[in-house]
């Protein structure tokens, strides 16, 4: 199972529910030194790591311990949790949080508002379109650099620039803590609302669930935007498939924004596209066995084999071999469970990859109880591509570079009307 989108939400800028310091020292010592160890033994990516982990948790002990309230520990917990550069690994904490009713989304060095979910809002003519150019009076990408970036773990540049930027993570902050956003519409002049942050509205969620759309030449459109089990919807993809992708001349596979959820949910619909058996690539983990450690070795990386996909018509006379050329979009949102599906993909060499670099982080995480509220995710697992290429810290790389217009918003999707052309 790979991290959800809840999982990364509950990562991102966690803050406490007020300025109060009611952990003791030992026990901000106990959680950060909990973490540390568990990093040791569990983070796949701890061979990778260019520094001492161990050495940098004792040089930050001291101000961790010694810090004036539990919302700067936190802060400073996480951003010590950030500097092993994994967006799998982080520490989250229970914290009372709200955000402006509205989602948002970066194109280029501009941030665009997606979803409106408050009257207020759209009263004041908040809409889909409209720019956010300012955040407490800083420039919006300023803001977000210096506010929100650095406290939400990341394995990539690319994913560090987008992802921070979009769903709601902008303006997500200490419930009753003031926030002002400019906005302004395209020809307008700009405009303020302070939102005070007491709405009770909760996460909205969009419309998760698959769909199908038939496009010019008999070319469908499938989007994914979610591999969580409880947004996928097997037996609707199951009928989709029948009586739509099956008869179609081509296919289009949108997965641009999908963060994830269960990766052997993208198996499933790869073992239905597939032409032929899938090779995939072998992945290291971290063991430790404590004999071998009393004789001088602590711990090291097993490298372990995976096994070959059979695609279903392989499988079975009742499932027809789908052999129409396939294009999949992605972007640097594209992350984790749906970045198995794009390493499938590659590995199937079943078409073109169009659009930006993937998130670059996918492996299994655990969790582990820290105490006092506080819970450590380690990522497991490095995988790789079948031929060994590292995808890990780097993204999957597409085969047609295409980055997203802000056109898209308002019915022009660049990304897309490349993706057709490719068929022509």
């Amino acid at each position: 199972m790979k991290s959800t989108l809840l999982v990364i939400l509950a990562s991102a800028i966690s803050l406490c529910a007020s300025a109060k310091n009611d952990l003791q020292p030992y026990e901000k010592a106990a959680i950060a030194t909990r973490f540390a160890s568990e990093v040791k033994y569990n983070f796949a990516g701890y061979g990778q790591f260019a520094q001492d982990y161990d050495s940098i948790c004792r040089a930050e002990l001291p101000g961790l311990v010694n810090t004036a309230t539990d919302e700067e520990f936190s802060q400073k917990l996480q951003l010590l949790a950030n500097r092993l550069n994994d967006g799998h690994t982080s520490i989250n904490y229970s914290a009372d949080v709200t955000y402006a009713p509205i989602s948002q989304k970066r194109f280029g060095d501009k941030v665009f508002v997606t979803g409106v979910y408050s009257d207020e809002y759209s009263g004041k003519g908040v809409k889909k379109g409209t720019e956010i150019i300012a955040i407490n009076g800083m420039p919006v990408i300023e803001y977000g650099n210096e506010f929100v970036v650095p406290y939400i773990p990341s394995s990539t540049a690319q994913w560090s620039k987008l992802y921070p930027f979009s769903s709601i993570n902008l303006t997500k902050g200490m419930r009753g803590e003031p926030i002002t956003i400019t906005f302004q519409n395209k020809g307008g002049k700009p405009f303020e609302i302070i939102d005070q942050r007491q709405s009770p509205w909760g996460i909205v969620n969009p419309d998760m669930e698959i769909s199908y759309d038939s496009l010019p030449g008999n070319i469908g459109l499938l989007r994914i935007p979610s591999f969580q089990t409880n947004n996928f919807n097997m037996e609707k993809f199951a009928d989709m498939f029948d009586k739509k992708i099956a008869s179609n001349n081509g296919l289009i596979i949108d997965l641009r924004d999908n963060t994830g959820g269960n990766s052997q949910i993208g198996d499933i619909v790869m073992m239905l596209f597939a032409t032929d058996s899938i090779p995939q690539g072998a992945w290291d983990t971290p063991r430790y066995d404590a004999a071998y450690a009393s004789w001088g070795k602590k711990w090291h990386t097993v490298s372990e084999p995976s096994d070959t996909i059979v695609p279903y018509y392989q499988l079975s006379n009742e499932v027809s071999k789908y052999d129409k050329p396939i294009v999949l979009l992605v972007n640097s949102c594209t992350f984790s469970a749906a970045e198995n599906f794009a390493a499938l993909f590659r590995n199937a060499n079943r078409g073109l990859i169009i659009g930006t670099p993937t998130g670059g982080s996918t492996g299994n995480p655990i969790m582990i109880d820290l105490g006092w509220g506080y819970y450590g995710r380690i990522c497991t697992r490095h995988e790789r591509l079948a031929d060994g290429t590292e995808f890990i810290g780097v993204g999957i790389q597409p085969d047609i570079f295409v980055e997203e217009s802000e056109s898209i918003l308002f019915g022009e999707d660049n990304v897309l009307k490349k993706a057709l052309e490719t068929f022509k």
